[in-house]
């Protein structure tokens, strides 16, 4: 059963890695790959934040308490399940001339990649737990905009895989750890009045 859920993975991995890749894909999965360095995208995002502090009273405390604690739990859960090397990254376990790496990886003199203190901790993607952390807890207050905040979380997910750094299983697996998170800090915040 393990043997056919991994090939199933590998299928999928591929598919993203391999036959969706494309010049403009590359610049899109690359820019969600790395958005944290890139100064416009922090901006955006810093901007988007603080217009929803100022023009959503309502919901403001709620959000100055819940998303510092949420990517907290989500990041630090998820470091701890990685701690536990549970697979490699797919750039260490699949042959060089069968994945699209976008990203820097360590090379040894001999050109084969390196094992550093990140190549063992593929599981699970720390990256799609905490933006659909995020997609959770904004879905739940700005419902009429769910399903650009969906695309946006699974642009992200995707990019993981398409940069060939994740597969699909440390995806998903990341993505409900962050809805999860999400949902019990919400029920825990729900029982406190803001207002």
């Amino acid at each position: 059963m393990l043997e056919l859920i991994h090939f199933i993975e590998l299928k999928i991995f591929f598919f993203i890695n391999n036959t969706l890749s494309n010049v403009i894909f590359d610049k899109i999965f690359i820019f969600f790959h790395d958005g944290f360095k890139n100064q416009i995208f922090i901006f955006f995002t810093i901007l988007v934040l603080l217009a929803l502090l100022f023009f959503d009273k309502k919901n403001r405390l709620y959000f100055l308490l819940c998303i510092p604690i949420g990517i907290l739990l989500t990041d630090q859960i998820g470091r701890q399940i990685k701690n536990l090397e549970l697979r490699d990254r797919p750039y260490m376990t699949i042959s060089e001339e069968h994945i699209k790496l976008l990203v820097k990886a360590k090379k040894n003199l001999a050109g084969d990649y390196v094992e550093t203190s990140s190549s063992k901790k593929s599981f699970p993607s720390n990256h799609s737990a905490n933006i659909f952390f995020l997609c959770y807890i904004f879905s739940i207050k700005y419902k009429r905009y769910n399903k650009y905040i969906l695309f946006i979380a699974f642009l992200v997910a995707i990019s993981r895989i398409y940069v060939g750094v994740h597969y699909p299983l440390d995806v998903i697996f990341g993505s409900i750890l962050g809805v999860f998170i999400g949902f019990l800090l919400n029920k825990v915040l729900s029982k406190i009045k803001f207002n």
